[in-house]
């Protein structure tokens, strides 16, 4: 099929070339939003004029932007105070209430697009060397409008079976109100067989709901919040990020930043360019404050019985995320998550890695380690002078550092979701388990023999301090991605390039997650819902993240039961509708797709060509409309 198109397209810049500008490839972002995606497909042939001077008058491309009234809600998570009954009115009349201007992001490029004259352009389609054309697809001529019916797109589709013809329309600006069954049928000009609706409303201008549904009937309801089927959509990009939320995605940041120094390492380490790692994640600290901080971490006995915990109290996600932040750390290697990446340099770290190395060894330490990272095997092992004191090389003090990170952090999820009861901690774990339940490859042997020396278990060698001299062969890690596979002797830190990457990208969609869920709550408060928005979006397989940047989005589109939106949707005009109707009988099929916005979807250089009226400064919900009518017959 594309081949064929491809060939009419070859034929048209031959003959037209000159004179026109023509594209073959996806069709404009306006042309898939008016007539369909699924009626415009993936590619098409455009012949239109290019207008490149008008670089010079476009400065940006227009956005949306909140217009703050007097007694309007405000929309901005900021996390406080709390606003759970404050945002189910503000769908009342979105188009008062945000001043949405220019929201649909069109391409660049459409910006420069101009249209033909109508006559030239049905010349074109009416020639008989086109209509001849073998292929199949549609060819979009985009018009100048200056004909009665404003007409903004004609269509010429190529079929072997049928004669395929479309013309899309600017119908200009009206009242929410005068969008009727009635008018609907009538501009249609027969009875509908078939009539599929699909009204979107505006929750805030990152998220939609989305209700759709399909019917016989010859008057067709125009709105139905019974038995449609409603779909939620809610976009989260990292540079939206609310003070709120901020901390959180700032530690992600600091995991993967560290996780690149490190990669970044062994990668010279491979080409043997020999230097020092880095480490530019911390602000810096005072080694001999920070000496002070590791002793009293360790050994301080205060607050041991202290749990922060809510006991049968019940918090929304929001308080849950404000006490998160707050939130009283137990483990000791959490605790020296928060020092040690405050070191100002790879130096330091290294330094801190020995003082802390000098004080488990020396001290008797109160707060032992429970949790399950290398840091906190070491610790014991000092502790239970199972082990001499660890000299850190290469990237090793990084390493620790980032898995000590990676549990810290995951710990902070988790006690968001489950003091908020939004799901199991299941859906958080990660995905580093092979799919037996098994640990990773090569890992649970040492482990095993690190854990047999901290219990005493009767093993050679048991009450002997573990050196390099009484290893075994057995003990040793292969297979290591940076090939120290001969290397004898216990790994100070356990790393793979792969895991931390699928492990930090666990902890960004859990993240997204929480985002979701948290402009849920807030913008629609809709508690039943947030279980199965859990289970739908942290049982998918996580989206790997390399780099976490403002421009870094995810996009949730869920499915709800329709009673769940019915009330805060019931008397509210939709944002925008798309409805089309489709009569059909042996010989012909007439198809009409009206499309209704609150604002105008064209770029606004090309919208001027179709004489576009501004809104005015009314109550009432008004729309831009649009439509579009194709005519399919047997040949």
């Amino acid at each position: 099929m594309s081949a064929n198109l491809a060939n009419i397209y070859a034929e048209l810049m031959r003959r037209y070339g000159e004179d026109y500008t023509i594209t073959y490839g996806p069709p404009p972002t306006y042309l898939s939003s008016i007539a369909g995606a699924s009626e415009v497909g993936k590619k098409i042939v455009l012949v239109f004029k290019e207008d490149r001077n008008a670089a010079s008058r476009i400065k940006t491309t227009p956005k949306k932007f909140v217009e703050k009234k007097e007694g309007s809600t405000d929309l901005d998570l900021t996390g406080s105070p709390l606003k759970d009954d404050c945002i189910v009115d503000a769908i009342a009349d979105l188009s008062l209430d945000l001043q949405l201007v220019n929201s649909t992001a069109w391409k660049l490029e459409e910006e420069f697009q101009r249209g033909v004259a109508v006559d030239k352009a049905r010349g074109i389609i009416c020639s008989e060397h086109f209509q001849h054309a073998d292929g199949v697809g549609s060819v979009w001529f985009l018009c100048d409008g200056s004909d009665h019916g404003q007409t903004q797109l004609l269509q010429y589709e190529f079929n072997k079976t049928h004669f395929s013809r479309g013309i899309l329309s600017y119908q200009g600006v009206l009242p929410a109100f005068m969008v009727t069954t009635q008018s609907l049928v009538r501009q249609h000009s027969a009875v509908p067989t078939e009539t599929t609706i699909e009204n979107r409303y505006q929750v805030n201008p990152h998220m939609t709901l989305r209700c759709s549904w399909a019917t016989s009937a010859p008057q067709p309801l125009l709105v139905n919040l019974r038995d449609c089927e409603v779909a939620l959509s809610h976009t989260f990009r990292v540079g939206d990020c609310s003070p709120l939320t901020q901390d959180f995605m700032n530690q992600l940041r600091i995991l993967v930043f560290i996780r690149e120094d490190i990669v970044s390492y062994h990668k010279d380490e491979q080409q043997d360019a020999g230097r020092d790692p880095t480490y530019r994640c911390g602000h810096g600290i005072d080694m001999d404050e920070l000496r002070e901080s590791i002793n009293k971490t360790m050994t301080d006995v205060s607050g041991l019985m202290e749990h922060y915990s809510s006991g049968a109290a019940e918090f929304d996600i929001e308080e849950v995320v404000h006490r998160a932040k707050g939130r009283r750390l137990t483990d000791l290697t959490d605790k020296l998550w928060e020092l040690l990446k405050c070191c100002g340099s790879y130096k330091d770290l290294k330094m801190a890695f020995n003082m802390l190395f000098q004080c488990a060894a020396r001290c008797n330490i109160v707060n032992t380690p429970t949790n399950k990272n290398r840091l906190a095997e070491i610790i014991t092992e000092l502790a239970n002078r199972r082990l001499a004191i660890p000299c850190l090389s290469g990237a090793e003090a990084l390493e620790l550092l980032l898995e000590v990170g990676l549990e810290k952090v995951y710990k902070d999820y988790e006690f968001i979701y489950t003091e908020s009861k939004m799901c199991s901690t299941n859906l958080l774990k990660e995905t580093s388990e092979t799919a037996d339940g098994t640990s990773p490859q090569n890992v649970p042997q040492l482990r095993k023999s690190l854990h047999n020396a901290v219990r005493g278990d009767a093993t050679p060698g048991a009450g002997i301090r573990k050196t390099l001299l009484h290893l075994d062969a057995d003990s040793r890690v292969v297979g290591d991605k940076y090939g120290d596979e001969d290397v004898a002797g216990i790994k100070n830190s356990y790393f793979d390039e792969h895991e931390s990457m699928e492990r930090i990208s666990k902890l960004f969609q859990i993240h997204c997650t929480m985002e979701h869920l948290l402009m849920i709550h807030i913008h629609l408060n809709l508690p039943n819902v947030y279980s199965d928005v859990c289970s739908e979006l942290l049982k998918k397989t996580p989206k790997l993240v390399e780099a976490i940047d403002d421009q870094l989005s995810d996009v949730m589109d869920i499915h709800l039961a329709a009673h769940y939106v019915r009330e805060h949707l019931d008397g509210k005009e939709p944002y925008s509708r798309h409805i089309t109707m489709k009569s059909l009988n042996k010989f012909r099929e007439l198809q009409t797709t009206f499309y209704f916005n609150s604002e105008n979807i064209c770029p606004p250089e090309l919208a001027q060509c179709f004489q576009c009226d501004d809104k005015e400064l009314v109550k009432e919900r008004t729309y831009h409309s649009w439509l579009y009518r194709k005519i399919r017959t047997l040949k």
